[in-house]
C-alpha cells in the first residue's frame, strides 16, 4: 500500500494543482459579477486566497502520523472536488439574500463576504499540499517539498489551458464546474482504488450521483442568474470570456446587463442623446465619427440624423456587438462600419482621420482602462482628427457640487487634455461630458440643433436652456485646479482617482487595508528565518512582475484579457521548471547560492524599467511583442520556481515544517504584491517606481541571507 500511495502521489498533485486555478478564475469571475472590477477588488480577493490558502499549509503541518496523513488527504481531496460548485452557489445565494439589487458596497463587504467564502476550498487545499508534500518525502525518505510545488504548478498550467481555451469559450459556469468536478471524481477514486480506500470510494461515487440527478433535474446557470434580477424577465444570458451579459424585460422596458451592471434601457433618450448630440454639433460639417463601444444605449441611431459618410465602431466585446445585432438592427444603419478590435491596437494600425470622436468606453476605475484616458492616447487620438476635430468622453455626474475626489478626478482629466488640445469644456448633464478640441467649443447646443434641423426627444429647447448649462459648466470648471499630475499609461493617477471617489461614499481609509497587510507582512517576515524571508520576497516579486507585465503589454499592444489566461500558464510552467530542475543542475545548494538567485531577480526588477520605456518608444511586430514578454515572464517564473526549491533543500526542520514554511511564505508574499502592488504602488509610485521598490526589497533580502549565519 505503501509503494501504491507512493506511486500515485503525482497525479494526486497534479489534481490539486488542476482544481485549484479553474476554480480561482471562475471564483474571481463570479465575484466580479458582484463587486466593481477594479484592482482594488481584485487585489483584496487575491490576497485573501493566498492568506487562507497559506493558513490551511500551516494547519496540515499539525498531522503527523503517517497512516491518518493518506486517509485524511483522500478525504479531503473527495471534499474539495465538490466544494466550487456549492461555493457558486452560495456566493449567489448569500448576497442576493443579504444585499438586495442596487446596493453599492464597501471594501469591507468585499473583504469579509469573499474571506468567509473563499476559507472553507482555500484552506483545505493548502492543508492537501502540506500532507502530499510530507508524505510524499516520508516515503520517499527524503525532501521532495519542491518536486511537489513543481508538479502542482504543472497542473495549474495544465488547468490554463483547458480554461482559457476550451471553458470560458464555449461553457457556462456550472457547466464547466460539471465537467471539472468529473474530472476530478475520475481521477480521485481511480487514485482511492489503487490505495485500497473503498469507503472514500463509495462516498464518493454516491455523492456525485446525487449531484448528477441536482445538476440534470435543473438548469442552474439559469436558476442562479434569476436571482440578480427580480421581478424581470430573462430573455437572454450569456457567459461570455469578458463577463456575463444579460437582457431582462421589466414591464415594456428592456434592460441590458454586463456583470449585473446596468448597460443600458430602451427608452432611455437622454443618455443616447447627450452622448451624441453635445459633441455631434460642435462640427460644422462632421463627415467621418469614430465612436469607441457603447452600440446598446442606440447611440448610433442619434448620430446618423447628421450628414455623415462614416460611423467606424470599435468594440473589444463581440458578444456586446452580436446583441445589438440582434436587438437593434444595426446592420440598417447603413454608414455604420463595425470593428472588433482594441481601440488602442486599432488606432495604431491605421491612417484614418475622424470629424467626431465620442468615447463610450468604461470610466478609468481600472488600471486596464485608465489608458484610455492618458495623455498618450490623447496623443495617439490626435494624430486620427482633421483640423476642427472633436473628442468627447464622460464622468460620472457632479451635480453642481465637487467633493475632493471628484474635483481631483475632473482636475486631472482636464490638464491631461489640454496637452493635446487648445480647448476643454464640460457640459453637465446625466453625466458631465469632457469635450476637447483646437477649436472653439460652443454652449449653445440646442440653437445648433434647432439651426441644424436636428430631430430630438430630450436634447433640445423645450428641456435645456442653452445660458443655464453655460452657468452650470463655468462654475464646475472654476472649481478645477492645475495642481494635479497629468494621467499616463505608466503612471495612472485616474485610477488612484476613481478608487478614492468610490471609496468616498463609505466610512473607509484608503491606506487602512495596505497597513493590515503590511503589518500582517512585516509579522511574520521578522520572525522567519533569512532563508524563509528570501522565499516571501521572491512570492512578492513573483506575482509583482507578473501583474506589471500585464499592464505594460496592455499599454504596448492592447486588450489582454485572451492573451492574460496564457501569461498566467506560462508564469505557472517557469515555476514548474525552476523547482523541478533546481536540483538537477545545481548539485551543491547553498545559502550563498541562494542569495546570488535573489540579487539576479533584484537586479532584473532594476532592467525592467528601462526594458518598458524601449518598448513604449518603438515599434515592433506583434510576433515580437509576444516573445518578448514571454522571455521577461518566463525569467521571473523560473527564477520565483528556483527560490522555492533551494529554500525548501536549505531548511533543516521536518518535512511537514517545511512544507508549510516555504509554501506559506511563498503565498504571503504573492498576496502582499497582489494587493500592494495594484492598489497603492502603481497608482501612486507608477510603473517604474513600482518596480524598483521590489527590487529594493529583493536586494535587502539578498543582502540578509548572505552575511546572516
Amino acid at each position: 500500500m505503501v509503494k501504491a500511495f507512493l506511486k500515485y502521489t503525482k497525479p494526486g498533485i497534479i489534481l490539486l494543482g488542476f482544481i485549484t486555478y479553474i476554480t480561482q478564475i471562475i471564483l474571481l469571475r463570479e465575484f466580479l459579477t458582484f463587486f466593481n472590477g477594479n484592482e482594488l477588488v481584485i487585489g483584496i480577493i487575491l490576497a485573501n486566497w493566498m492568506l487562507l490558502t497559506g493558513l490551511g499549509a500551516y494547519i496540515g503541518r499539525f498531522f503527523k502520523k503517517h497512516h491518518n496523513r493518506q486517509k485524511i488527504i483522500f478525504s479531503l481531496l473527495t471534499v474539495l472536488i465538490f466544494i466550487p460548485a456549492i461555493t457558486v452557489f452560495l456566493l449567489h445565494f448569500l448576497w442576493n439574500t443579504f444585499y438586495p439589487g442596487g446596493v453599492m458596497v464597501g471594501v469591507t463587504q468585499v473583504f469579509y463576504y469573499s474571506l468567509f467564502l473563499l476559507a472553507p476550498f482555500c484552506v483545505i487545499a493548502g492543508m492537501l499540499f502540506t500532507l502530499i508534500a510530507t508524505d510524499e518525502s516520508f516515503l520517499s525518505d527524503k525532501n521532495r517539498v519542491d518536486a511537489i510545488y513543481a508538479w502542482e504548478s504543472t497542473g495549474s498550467m495544465m488547468g490554463g489551458i483547458i480554461l482559457n481555451f476550451v471553458l470560458v469559450w464555449y461553457f457556462k459556469t456550472f457547466e464547466s464546474l460539471y465537467i471539472l468536478m468529473a474530472i476530478g471524481v475520475v481521477v480521485t477514486l481511480y487514485l482511492a482504488v489503487k490505495t485500497n480506500h473503498p469507503f472514500i470510494s463509495g462516498i464518493l461515487i454516491f455523492v456525485f450521483l446525487a449531484f448528477n440527478f441536482l445538476y440534470f433535474q435543473n438548469d442552474l446557470d439559469k436558476s442562479l442568474r434569476e436571482l440578480s434580477f427580480p421581478n424581470q424577465e430573462i430573455q437572454f444570458v450569456k457567459d461570455t470570456p469578458f463577463g456575463v451579459l444579460a437582457i431582462t424585460k421589466q414591464a415594456e422596458q428592456t434592460n441590458y446587463y454586463e456583470n449585473n451592471v446596468l448597460m443600458a434601457s430602451s427608452g432611455d433618450v437622454t443618455v443616447k442623446e447627450e452622448a451624441a448630440h453635445f459633441p455631434m454639433v460642435q462640427h460644422d460639417n462632421p463627415e467621418n465619427v469614430l465612436v469607441l463601444s457603447g452600440i446598446i444605449t442606440g447611440i448610433l441611431d442619434e448620430i446618423v440624423k447628421y450628414p455623415i459618410q462614416k460611423i467606424d465602431y470599435v468594440d473589444v466585446n463581440p458578444w456586446i456587438i452580436k446583441i445589438a445585432k440582434d436587438f437593434f438592427k444595426i446592420d440598417s444603419l447603413k454608414p455604420v462600419h463595425i470593428i472588433k478590435n482594441d481601440p488602442l491596437r486599432y488606432l495604431k494600425s491605421v491612417d484614418k482621420e475622424y470629424d467626431v470622436v465620442i468615447i463610450n468606453l468604461p470610466k478609468p476605475s481600472t488600471i486596464q482602462f485608465n489608458r484610455f484616458y492618458s495623455q498618450e492616447f490623447f496623443l495617439l487620438l490626435k494624430n486620427h482628427l482633421t483640423k476642427n476635430a472633436v473628442i468627447s468622453f464622460s464622468m460620472p455626474s457632479s451635480s453642481n457640487y465637487l467633493n475632493e475626489e471628484a474635483r481631483n478626478l475632473l482636475s486631472i482629466l482636464n490638464k491631461t487634455l489640454k496637452t493635446a488640445f487648445n480647448h476643454v469644456m464640460i457640459l453637465p448633464g446625466s453625466e458631465d461630458y469632457i469635450l476637447a478640441s483646437d477649436n472653439e467649443l460652443t454652449y449653445q447646443i440646442t440653437e445648433q440643433i434647432a439651426a441644424k434641423n436636428i430631430s430630438t426627444q430630450y436634447v433640445n429647447g423645450y428641456y435645456f436652456d442653452d445660458d443655464l448649462l453655460k452657468s452650470r459648466s463655468q462654475m464646475i470648471m472654476e472649481q478645477l485646479t492645475d495642481d494635479v499630475p497629468l494621467n499616463k499609461s505608466y503612471n495612472p493617477v485616474c485610477y488612484q482617482s476613481q478608487i478614492k471617489l468610490w471609496l468616498s461614499h463609505f466610512d473607509v481609509n484608503y491606506w487602512l487595508p495596505a497597513l493590515v497587510i503590511l503589518l500582517f507582512s512585516g509579522f511574520f517576515f521578522i520572525r522567519v528565518s533569512a532563508v524563509n524571508k528570501g522565499v516571501f520576497a521572491a512570492g512578492f516579486a513573483g506575482t509583482s512582475i507578473e501583474f506589471m507585465l500585464l499592464l505594460v503589454f496592455q499599454v504596448i499592444y492592447g486588450y489582454v484579457y485572451v492573451v492574460a489566461g496564457i501569461f498566467i500558464m506560462v508564469f505557472m510552467g517557469g515555476l514548474a521548471l525552476g523547482a523541478y530542475y533546481t536540483p538537477k543542475v545545481f548539485k551543491a545548494i547553498n545559502r550563498r547560492l541562494f542569495s546570488r538567485i535573489l540579487l539576479f531577480i533584484a537586479v532584473f526588477a532594476f532592467v525592467l524599467p528601462a526594458i518598458f520605456v524601449l518598448l513604449k518608444n518603438i515599434y515592433l511586430p506583434a510576433w515580437v511583442i509576444f516573445i518578448t514578454f514571454f522571455l521577461l515572464l518566463a525569467f521571473i517564473s523560473v527564477s520565483t520556481g528556483v527560490v522555492f526549491s533551494m529554500a525548501s533543500r536549505l531548511s533543516h526542520n521536518g518535512h511537514g515544517v517545511i512544507a508549510s514554511n516555504v509554501y506559506g511564505l511563498d503565498l504571503l508574499g504573492g498576496a502582499a504584491g497582489a494587493l500592494l502592488f495594484a492598489i497603492y504602488l502603481v497608482p501612486v509610485a507608477g510603473f517604474l517606481w513600482s518596480v524598483v521598490i521590489t527590487g529594493v526589497l529583493n536586494l535587502f533580502v539578498a543582502g540578509w541571507v548572505w552575511v546572516k549565519k
